[in-house]
């Protein structure tokens, strides 16, 4: 596996605190296990799940001049991610995110996204989209720069050096309402050939309840695929001729499922990079989730290529699992 993957967007300093119960706020005190500091953010979730899948990844993101910082490129360096595109901003401060995990591993995050939202096209070393093979954006509706045409400008040079383009979202103020979010990322959707957002951010972006009515609101744009991200329930995928609902493992048993999306993502690009049908690449993406939820921290329990393929072959025959390229 030579082909690169270049990731752009979030990078983050991750906190996880549990077991944390649902009346946190009415309760004076209560015990966690001992913390624990790891990386996160979407954007270098899925470069760290490509690595350890075996894809050549690069992350560009921004990170402060600070131990966090620090924190994150050695951590980056130690998982065999490139580097070269992660900038230290002179100023402002690593995200950190104090994610609240309930004892199911349902999960909500606490932080301040100010460096996120000045990370902007111009940050992305010319280098390393020359060298990517695909092109993705992870952090879609949290990054203002990038919303506001950054990314539109980073797949439009990526797809004109023949580039595939990949966007998922990460929706930080659902209030602003389906209107002004479909008008904002226009320019990135006609630019983008897969586009992964969970659920509930494509119902923040396209206003439609039913996956149908999803696929119809974004039908407009030209995308290859659509893969919606369900959660507990597996995903959903379309290219807008065939469509397939393929629903998860449910023997993984979740410990934590931070990071499960974006481990999906990067699963289901290394399917792609294989040549699989969509239907495989989905079920690869699956199980590669479900490993990832049985251990904490956002990609604690990402398995190895090898390893996930084992269980695909063993689980998911029956599934319409194949390794023939489509």
């Amino acid at each position: 596996m030579k082909r690169k993957v270049l990731c752009a967007g979030l990078a983050v300093c991750d906190v996880p605190l549990r077991p944390i119960p649902k009346t946190i706020l009415e309760d004076d005190i209560c015990f966690i296990e001992n913390p624990k500091m790891s990386t996160g953010g979407d954007a270098l979730n899925v470069a760290v799940t490509l690595a350890a899948l075996g894809v050549p990844a690069a992350l560009s993101g921004l990170v402060g001049g600070d131990a966090n910082g620090d924190f994150i490129i050695k951590r980056l360096g130690e998982l065999g991610v490139d580097t070269g595109g992660m900038i230290r901003h002179p100023s402002l401060g690593t995200v950190v995110s104090y994610i609240l995990i309930e004892p199911g591993g349902d999960r909500h995050f606490v932080l301040s996204d100010e460096l996120s939202s000045v990370f902007d096209y111009g940050d992305i070393p010319s280098r390393l989209i020359d060298e990517a093979d695909m092109v993705y954006f992870g952090s879609a509706m949290c990054m203002k720069a990038m919303d506001r045409g950054g990314a539109a400008a980073l797949f439009r040079r990526a797809r004109g050096l023949g580039k595939t383009t990949l966007a998922d979202t990460s929706c930080s103020n659902p209030s602003l309402g389906a209107s002004y979010w479909r008008e904002l990322l226009a320019p990135m959707l006609r630019e983008t050939d897969v586009f992964m957002p969970s659920y509930d951010e494509a119902v923040i972006l396209t206003g439609a309840g039913e996956l149908s009515g999803i696929r119809d609101s974004l039908a407009p744009f030209g995308l290859k695929l659509l893969v919606v991200k369900l959660g507990a329930e597996g995903c959903y995928i379309t290219d807008f001729r065939n469509e397939w609902a393929i629903p998860a493992f449910a023997e993984f048993r979740p410990v934590d499922t931070t990071g499960a999306g974006d481990s999906f993502v990067g699963g289901f690009i290394r399917g792609l990079l294989e040549g699989w049908p969509p239907e495989s690449a989905g079920i690869f993406a699956n199980v590669v989730a479900g490993f990832n939820v049985t251990k904490l921290g956002a990609t604690g329990g990402v398995p190895g290529f090898d390893a996930a393929l084992r269980y695909a072959r063993e689980h998911a025959g029956d599934r319409g699992f194949t390794e023939t390229p489509a």
